[in-house]
């Protein structure tokens, strides 16, 4: 089996979250016209996966989520979000949107986005991170302070263009090694004999999980997206990478911490790297954020996206 399908064949086993049933379908990507809010017929090829939420990817899209000048627009993004939302759950509004992801969301509840800033020059967006949380909190008029963006370190974080925030107002932000650490109560087998401890922000602090993994290759996993991007929330990465990161990545994504409190995955694919990943400048501008809540079909979904722009250049896939 190549490096490439590994990660995705363990995800599929593991998480007994099978790809073979869904639907490829054309349809036209979900993106916001002159208004920001309205439909866009700009082209390309969704992933529509049957009926279910379970079994959804939706891409959304936009000509000018990226501008000519290569710098990322707000309030397009901000736009692209809901829509992408409200296709995704099927609904009228980004509040009902969340409301089906979040059902059960208490004031109380703390929900923390976790990022990917261990490659500066391509990391989850600010920009696509602050619209996320932002529909959160004017949608459901929730406690901003009740919202975590997370990584690794602050280092990484600050190098992404992130603002640390510790206080009691806004947003927070900060790394495991903000004084928090990883939670050494019990431990998580990844299998063939390997555990790992899992961040304390993820096992004490979030009640609610929205993975962020932005488009990357990997030279080890073939591709670094959602399933991988938890490589962050442990404590030794490094034992987790042997075999194309199979059966590690699948093992540790279906520990309940990350699997069930996970209500969703949005996917920063702005811009992509296809090789030499996951170090390195972006290479292409790819224009698109994916949602789903599933990570075995979110990532398939990325993979294809990778693999084209592969293709085109005639890199091999294997």
């Amino acid at each position: 089996m190549n490096r490439r399908y590994r990660l995705l064949n363990g995800g599929r086993k593991r998480m007994k979250q099978s790809l073979t049933r869904r639907q490829f379908l054309k349809t036209t990507a979900i993106g916001a016209a002159a208004a920001y809010l309205s439909p866009s017929a700009i082209g390309g090829t969704s992933p529509v996966l049957a009926e279910d939420l379970k079994q959804r990817v939706i891409i959304g899209s936009h000509r000018n989520l990226v501008d000519a000048s290569e710098q990322i627009v707000p309030k397009i993004v901000r736009a692209v979000v809901d829509d992408t939302l409200v296709a995704l759950t099927n609904t009228a509004s980004a509040r009902d949107a969340w409301l089906q992801l979040l059902p059960n969301l208490q004031s109380h509840d703390v929900i923390g986005i976790k990022v990917n800033c261990i490659n500066r020059r391509q990391s989850s967006h600010p920009p696509v991170v602050y619209a996320l949380a932002e529909s959160l909190i004017e949608s459901l008029d929730f406690n901003p302070n009740h919202l975590l963006i997370w990584d690794r370190t602050s280092r990484e974080l600050k190098r992404a263009h992130y603002t640390i925030n510790t206080g009691k107002t806004g947003v927070r932000c900060l790394g495991t090694s903000d004084g928090i650490g990883y939670d050494e109560s019990f431990a998580v087998d990844v299998g063939n004999d390997r555990e790992v401890h899992l961040s304390k922000i993820l096992t004490e602090m979030c009640t609610y999980l929205i993975n962020v993994p932005v488009l990357k290759d990997h030279g080890i996993a073939g591709i670094t997206l959602s399933l991988k991007n938890h490589y962050g929330s442990i404590d030794r990465p490094g034992v987790c990478h042997g075999g194309g990161c199979d059966p590690y990545a699948a093992h540790l994504n279906a520990t309940p911490h990350i699997k069930d409190k996970t209500a969703l995955i949005l996917c920063d694919a702005l811009f992509g790297i296809y090789r030499g990943g996951p170090g390195g400048s972006p290479q292409w501008i790819n224009r698109q954020l994916l949602a789903s809540v599933d990570p075995v079909a979110l990532d398939y979904t990325g993979m294809t996206i990778i693999d084209h722009q592969r293709q085109q250049r005639n890199i091999s896939l294997a």
